[in-house]
């Protein structure tokens, strides 16, 4: 019952913090924007291209207003697309009655049911054959009223499902008189792709694995929620490194967490197959077993989603395995339909702030399948001997090493040791034989090295 709890509160939460409907909105000028598919969220059927955007500008120039005081127009110009069942031909043409903005009509939001309805005959949004349990095949069966699905609301961007017989439509809007940003999601006017060039002032690659924070060409906004402050920084224990500090404050709920993006997610779909789900992360924590969750999902349709979840082993940084084969308890089974792109972090998740106290965290190195190597540490000047071993495995170095880790040829920590001498001893008798990987941090330095167990 908490997690069922906990995803309620979050969408709720979400929608909630939504900005208002008031305005004016037009279909968002990207591909995609609308489609449809025999599931909520999924256009597989269809999705219009980025070149329908132009073919078909007499569509996607079509205003929707949303005024103060409760009343909605759809204005539409001298052309719209006019389809078959309309008595057109697939192409621009003269708005065709009832679907032509002139009957007057209404708009009514519910949070909670996260839901809009337009009142009067022939209001609509998106597509105007679309109404909840069907397509018209003739415009004097315009229904009286039509109920969309708020999946997303931003300040900018607007996603509405609608239900018809078998299939699902998806639209996708844009508020107009919003600043255009290269983070929105949206291609503004004479941006050359989504959130790329034309009116943008800088390029910035939309994010995807592997990430490692580092460099100034790639978005890597995060997105905060349930009470958590996050904040892109340089590593504490190593200046040349870029990190992101996730504080979980005394106010935050106990499923406060990060997205490791915007609300756009990555820019493809995690490649999980059926041999491998497993997502890595390098995890700083002030607490050795704490459970850390990851979410991943499918933007727009947090319905879609799979969690798992692991505890911290030591007070430091760690490599952290998550295997999505392995669902947290009370959560949905992985579904290898869904196409997920939008990754969530919770720390210290089921507890809330107020009784852990403010707690800081970082996280760094996220990967698919297997571990992030973080090539932006200066390598350690250590010796490791004998190699191959069979029970001891001495390293040393000519500094104070801090911290080794040493890991198995799928990327699993095997061992991790606080070390606060220049000198260590390991026994590793209790290894199985083969490859392995020892990780040794010295003054803020990491060297990578391979022994094999015998």
């Amino acid at each position: 019952m908490k997690k069922i709890t906990f995803f309620i509160l979050l969408l709720l939460i979400s929608i909630g913090n939504a900005q208002s409907l008031t305005g004016t909105w037009k279909m968002s000028p990207q591909a995609g924007a609308f489609g449809v598919g025999p599931n909520q969220g999924d256009t597989s059927w269809f999705a219009n291209s980025l070149a329908d955007v132009t073919t078909r500008a007499c569509f996607f120039d079509d205003l929707y207003v949303f005024n103060a005081d409760g009343s909605f127009s759809n204005v539409l110009g001298a052309q719209s697309w006019i389809e078959g069942w309309q008595g057109g031909s697939d192409a621009c043409g003269t708005p065709v009655a009832p679907h032509n903005g002139t009957n007057a009509a209404t708009w009514s939001q519910n949070t909670t049911n996260n839901t809009l309805t337009l009142t009067g005959v022939g209001a609509y949004l998106g597509l105007a054959k679309a109404y909840n349990g069907g397509e018209l095949s003739t415009p004097t069966a315009a229904p009286a009223s039509i109920t969309y699905k708020i999946t997303s609301l931003t300040t900018s961007l607007m996603t509405l499902d609608i239900q018809i017989n078998g299939g699902w439509w998806r639209y996708i809007l844009a508020k107009q008189g919003v600043a255009p940003t290269c983070t929105d999601g949206i291609q503004n006017g004479t941006e050359t792709g989504v959130d790329c060039g034309g009116s943008c002032s800088a390029c910035l690659a939309q994010i995807n694995l592997p990430i490692n924070f580092e460099g100034t060409t790639t978005n890597y906004t995060v997105t905060d929620f349930g009470g958590t402050a996050s904040t892109l920084l340089a590593d504490p224990t190593n200046p040349s490194n870029t990190v992101i500090r996730t504080i979980k404050t005394t106010g935050a709920a106990l499923w406060a967490g990060t997205t490791m993006s915007t609300p756009s997610g990555f820019s493809s779909a995690i490649p999980f197959t059926a041999s491998n789900r497993k997502v890595y992360v390098r995890v700083w924590s002030p607490d050795a077993g704490i459970p850390v969750r990851l979410k991943v999902e499918v933007v727009g349709t947090p319905t879609q989603s799979c969690e798992t979840q692991t505890n911290t082993t030591v007070v430091g940084w760690q490599m952290m395995e998550f295997d999505f084969n392995n669902q947290a308890s009370g959560t949905a089974v992985f579904n290898p339909a869904f196409n997920f792109n939008l990754m969530s972090i919770f720390f210290n998740f089921g507890t809330d702030g107020a009784t852990a106290g403010e707690k800081t965290y970082y996280f760094d190195s996220v990967s698919y399948a297997a571990p992030l190597s973080n090539q932006s540490f200066e390598e350690a000047k250590i010796s490791m001997y004998p190699n191959p071993a069979t029970s001891t495995l001495f390293i040393s170095s000519l500094e104070n090493i801090e911290a080794i880790s040493i890991y198995n040829v799928i990327g699993q920590e095997v061992m991790n040791l606080k070390v606060n001498d220049s000198n260590a001893v390991l026994d590793v008798s209790s290894f199985q034989k083969g490859l392995y990987i020892v990780k040794t941090i010295s003054a803020g330095k990491i060297s990578s090295s391979k022994f094999i167990k015998e």
